[in-house]
């Protein structure tokens, strides 16, 4: 997916709340604004979103002198969201979740995000998730694929954000379950909320997947950027699974299937899924629609 031109008001406006939660005084918050518009001017409107927000947000860094400032933040993200995630896992006495159950909370999960919301609203998407309509379901498609999967196959799951990798714990511990050998990936350094090693350690992962770092501090999966480790990971894994509107943002098109579980936050990524699917840009809003998405639908379409 390219960036357009709706993209650019939402790089300033993340790039003034950046500075406001490092604590920048007024003429840093100021610097911070006039740089990144700076580096607007000259983008490549040909390269995703993510691939640009990941040189806006070192520049960010770079000018506030701050290069974690949602690390207070992301901590109370996990640790609010395990105190919600034990009350649920006692719920079902321990036991795995059912995939639907598990895939509809993980999809909540991405709630949790400081890039697309100024405040997470987690609460109010947990309370209707599980009963809600998704507006992209081709997680019968993704049962299938799993039913097809043998004990020790390798499925690779692209995490998204802190407070969210809780809620991908569910999920997660369900394809362990199974007997599958699951590594989750997370970023190489600070980039908004996005989960580190260390953040999906304090989740609880390690408990049922390898954990390892992409090698990029981009805030999605920009495969050129990623480390050739990885890339051989996401090139050799039965099953590739992707968190987040980043993550389906910069892989929209990875030559290879790809299952997306993300909330469409924007009504640009929106229109581009409604695109590949065929179907009329209004049916997604991008108002926070849930969706199950699995890119082999587009390819089989020829969508380009």
């Amino acid at each position: 997916m390219r960036t357009v031109v709706e993209c650019l008001p939402c790089f300033l406006r993340q790039a003034a709340r950046v500075a406001r939660v490092a604590g920048c005084a007024a003429p840093v918050r100021e610097k911070v604004v006039q740089t990144v518009a700076g580096l607007i001017a000259t983008m490549d409107l040909n390269s995703s979103p993510p691939a640009n927000a990941e040189d806006i947000y070192a520049a960010i860094h770079r000018e506030s002198g701050c290069a974690d400032p949602y690390a207070d933040i992301k901590k109370r993200s996990n640790e609010q969201a395990l105190a919600v995630v034990a009350g649920i896992e006692a719920e079902f006495g321990g036991r795995p979740l059912p995939l639907a159950t598990a895939l509809r909370l993980a999809i909540a999960g991405n709630a949790i995000d400081y890039g697309a919301f100024a405040a997470s609203e987690i609460a109010s998407t947990l309370a209707t998730s599980r009963t809600a309509t998704l507006a992209v379901d081709h997680s019968d498609l993704l049962q299938r694929r799993l039913d097809g999967l043998r004990a020790g196959d390798k499925v690779l799951y692209l995490a998204d954000n802190c407070g969210e990798i809780v809620y991908d714990r569910l999920l997660v511990a369900h394809l362990a379950s199974r007997g599958l050998a699951v590594t989750v990936a997370v970023k190489d350094g600070p980039i908004i909320n996005d989960a580190l090693v260390e953040d999906a350690q304090a989740a609880g992962l390690d408990r049922f997947a390898a954990l390892v770092s992409n090698g990029s501090r981009c805030p999605g999966t920009v495969l050129e950027r990623c480390s050739p480790q990885f890339r051989r990971l996401f090139d050799s894994a039965e099953l590739v699974l992707a968190k987040g509107q980043g993550n389906f943002e910069s892989l929209s098109q990875p030559g290879r299937e790809v299952f997306f579980l993300l909330l469409l936050k924007c009504r640009v990524a929106a229109v581009h899924m409604a695109t590949l699917l065929g179907r009329h840009p209004d049916d997604l809003p991008g108002r926070g629609e849930m969706a199950v998405y699995c890119s082999t639908e587009s390819i089989k379409r020829g969508t380009p």
